[in-house]
């Protein structure tokens, strides 16, 4: 009966503010003696609206005719033309970062030769990687393509491995 009693005391007690800061709002100190004010408290500023957007499903859609596109040949175009992004561009370019790696070309742009066996490494087991996840899915000419350079790039690796140590 005496905890009903207390929250029921607790249920009829509203909870105060009580302002604790040591200046008031003109900036003057004060007396810790005093009784303290309590501030009004403001209700919370109400949440913003939702956005609102039109449905897009009710909008017509515009069907836009797409030009074909067509693979540049080789050699034609400007040369801000990119390579078409296939297989044999995405080994290419693994296979360049391992020479650059490897120090057995120079590096884009600085045209310094580097050396970075961790990184070569990285970029072998790439390889490996495209290697083992495409088997079976490859054009005749794509898997002898990896079946040249992977062995090619892993000799080139244990080679530079033991020039270092």
């Amino acid at each position: 009966m005496a905890s009903e009693r207390h929250e029921e005391e607790q249920a009829e007690k509203a909870f105060t503010i009580s302002d604790k800061r040591l200046f008031t709002k003109e900036g003057a100190r004060r007396d810790p003696d005093t009784a303290r004010e309590t501030p009004e408290a403001s209700p919370p500023p109400p949440p913003p609206p939702p956005r609102r957007e039109a449905p897009r499903a009710a909008e017509p859609q515009r069907q836009r005719p797409e030009p074909e596109r067509q693979r540049p040949e080789p050699g034609a175009g400007t040369h801000r033309d990119l390579p078409p992004a296939d297989f044999t561009m995405l080994v290419n370019m693994l296979v360049t970062n391992a020479m650059v790696f490897l120090g057995q070309m120079p590096a884009p742009g600085s045209q310094q030769y580097m050396r970075n066996l961790p990184q070569a490494q990285h970029m072998v087991d790439l390889l490996m990687v495209l290697r083992e996840k495409t088997r079976g899915n490859l054009t005749p000419d794509e898997d002898q393509m990896m079946q040249d350079l992977l062995p090619q790039l892993q000799m080139a690796y244990v080679s530079a491995s033991r020039q270092v140590g």
